[in-house]
């Protein structure tokens, strides 16, 4: 609870540094990891390489600065191709199911007032959006087979507000389980 004041209380200096930087407007972009293989660690699938293209077609014009993706390859790999093409820094964070460390990385990088993107799992996403302000969003995990949101928190007046998208094949075309 004390990380989710001091993410408020940072938004509360905001409309500060917005006045003062004209551009600076935090949105930040969400999605799940692309398709996976099986096992502990795993690659991307052909269906998850070609997601991960269609993520970085769908966002190289929306001037992400950053990129936070967790310790494990296939969030890694999903950002790939954009971190290359455009040449975006990229943080690893230790996912946990608080998603503290997650906030604490944008936190320390001073990342609000920036256009970020953070790949996570199915497992932290809700979270994330209801730790970045959302706090009506649904506490339910995605389902196993959902790849295709992307999600777009943006703040007004102070208030997060999410938009749920949807980018590349829809999720569920292949047949293996992810």
């Amino acid at each position: 609870m004390k990380k989710v004041f001091i993410f408020f209380a940072f938004l509360g200096i905001l409309p500060v540094v917005t006045a003062q930087q004209k551009t600076a407007v935090t949105k930040i972009f969400i999605v799940r990891h692309a398709e996976k293989e099986a096992g502990k660690d795993p690659a991307l699938t052909a269906a998850g390489n070609a997601r991960a293209g269609d993520l970085m077609r769908n966002l190289q014009n929306e001037n992400i600065q950053k990129i936070y993706v967790s310790q494990y390859r296939r969030t890694q790999l999903t950002g790939d191709s954009l971190r290359l093409q455009l040449k975006i820094d990229t943080v690893h964070y230790t996912a946990d199911t608080l998603c503290d460390n997650l906030i604490n990385a944008i936190i320390e990088h001073r990342d609000f007032g920036k256009t970020i993107l953070i790949i996570a799992h199915s497992n932290t996403i809700p979270k994330i959006i209801r730790k970045l302000g959302v706090l009506d969003y649904p506490q339910t995990d995605l389902p196993d087979n959902d790849f295709d949101d992307l999600f777009l928190i943006t703040y007004k007046n102070e208030l997060a507000k999410v938009k749920k998208m949807k980018y590349g094949a829809k999720s569920g075309m292949t047949e293996a389980k992810q």
